[in-house]
């Protein structure tokens, strides 16, 4: 095969033209490209019910004629007959894939299909709450290729779809909390479109698992068949993507669905606050594209002092405890640096794949309910960029616990010796985990012209809770919050 060029899709940053000139199954591709952009027109236009229900009929013809395209190009493929006849196997045996069938017979025949509006409230005190709203959504993803629904949070509660927010807002109200939980508590709005024969499922993840799955078809297709392999060489500072090789080929998700496909979350969401129902908005997720030559340059040039070096054998791959507690001892050091250097630290992500930067985030936000937000946004990166660890660095209050009268704690911010310290915590897909705190002191000044006097790092066992929803993400552990948010009723009641 000659080296040709592609380039990305301008309607998302992950959809490329895999099939070369000529390629027979081309017509196949072009009806998948078809589906992944009718996909992202039904989730933009998820709070539109008309404009919704548009888009998911021509994804759903999409995606149905991606198999017909590819049946008509078997005359040109040896030994598509016997192969395809297996394939066909794994489709029937797949509910999801009968289901798009079905569908389209329905639309195209019939009807539109009968979709209903469901209305799901839950209450996020922590991020340990966030984790299992998290862990919920990615635990029926797990689930779709059999159609068996996993059980949803007992504090997730569905609630008629004509309720106003303010009318839902009012009977949490009798919720008999600690005023200090209620203060920094976040209520998820989740809406989900479903179709009265899949209900147990939201629209948009059953239309990505079909995608996953043809896209998987597609690539076998490829390889058994045609004996090319897919393979895209990314041009620094394009959108191109130079192919030059049929022997590898990237890595992608498990069941091929895109990366953008891997949450729907912030597509379904409004987020509201429970002291005074105002919509959660004052958050910023910046992502960064990491640039080895600019890093380089940054540290030469002295800014942050003489900067570490990175210790690739301690760090490894980043999936065992010492190898993560190295990593953030790298980043307390670098951390120590920048604090000397009179600049604000702020707060950053930073994904790695295979000891690897795959990507990195800024963040900014005003309060507890943004926080919870952004962490949020990190799991759903995190599963984007197919990280497996995260490293967390940013300035944030320290203080001893401190139970205030109604048997809540009073945060760190508030409380009356609170101390500065950057905190730095790591997590990987594997279950490590590791944090640290260097403590600081501002003498005079605000940044960039601060004064600092450096205190001690401490070595933590673990990371702190911001990260816990890319654990759940990832399937690391169970999220524990609704277990603390009952505690703190129950306590109140007794």
């Amino acid at each position: 095969m000659s080296e040709y060029t592609i380039k990305r899709a301008a309607w998302c940053e992950h959809e490329y033209k895999h099939c070369p000139y000529g390629c027979p199954i081309e017509a196949a591709e072009n009806r998948l490209r078809e589906a992944h952009r009718r996909w992202h027109d039904c989730a933009d236009s998820y709070n539109s019910p008309e404009d919704f229900r548009d888009g998911l009929n021509s994804a759903i013809q999409a995606l149905r004629n991606v198999t017909f395209a590819l049946q008509s190009a078997q005359s040109e493929i040896d030994g598509f007959e016997s192969w395809y006849a297996e394939e066909q196997d794994l489709m029937r045996a797949d509910p999801v894939l009968r289901w798009i069938v079905a569908s389209r017979n329905t639309i195209v025949k019939q009807d539109d299909l009968k979709t209903l509006s469901q209305l799901k409230v839950t209450v996020v005190p922590s991020y340990d709450a966030e984790a299992a709203s998290v862990a919920a959504e990615q635990m029926d993803w797990s689930e779709l290729p059999n159609a068996k629904p996993s059980a949803v949070v007992d504090t997730t509660l569905d609630v008629p779809v004509e309720l106003t927010i303010e009318e839902v807002l009012a009977e949490l109200n009798h919720l008999d909390l600690p005023m200090s939980i209620r203060q920094q508590a976040t209520v998820l709005f989740e809406h989900r479109w479903v179709d009265e024969k899949m209900s147990s499922y939201e629209l948009l993840a059953l239309l990505a698992h079909a995608y996953g799955h043809l896209n998987s078809l597609l690539t076998r297709c490829h390889h058994e068949l045609l004996k090319m392999r897919r393979v895209r060489i990314p041009i620094s500072g394009s959108d191109e993507v130079r192919v030059e090789s049929i022997e590898e080929i990237e890595e992608q998700s498990p069941n091929e669905r895109l990366p953008c496909m891997a949450s729907t979350r912030q597509y379904r969401i409004t987020r509201i606050r429970l002291a005074d129902g105002t919509e959660v908005k004052e958050f910023k997720n910046w992502h960064v594209e990491y640039d080895a030559d600019s890093a380089k340059e940054t540290a030469e040039s002295g800014i942050y002092g003489v900067q570490p070096q990175f210790d690739r054998d301690a760090v490894g791959e980043m999936q065992t405890d010492a190898q993560l507690k190295a990593l953030v001892a790298h980043y307390a050091e670098v951390a120590r640096g920048i604090l000397h250097s009179g600049q604000d630290h702020g707060w950053f992500s930073y994904f790695y794949r295979k000891g690897k930067v795959a990507g990195a985030l800024v963040h900014a936000t005003i309060d507890r309910q943004g926080k919870h937000a952004i962490a949020s946004e990190i799991s759903r990166k995190a599963l984007e960029l197919g990280a497996d660890a995260v490293v967390m660095i940013g300035e944030a209050w320290q203080a001893t616990v401190q139970e205030t009268l109604d048997g809540s704690y009073v945060p760190a911010e508030l409380h009356p010796e609170k101390t500065e310290v950057v905190m730095i915590d790591a997590v990987a897909k594997s279950g490590a985990t590791a944090g640290g705190i260097l403590s600081f002191h501002t003498i005079q000044g605000e940044p960039p012209h601060r004064e600092v006097e450096i205190g001690d790092y401490t070595t933590l066992s673990s990371a702190s809770g911001v990260l816990l929803p890319t654990r759940a993400a990832w399937g690391v552990s169970a999220p524990t919050g609704e277990a603390f948010w009952r505690a703190q009723t129950k306590a109140r009641e007794a």
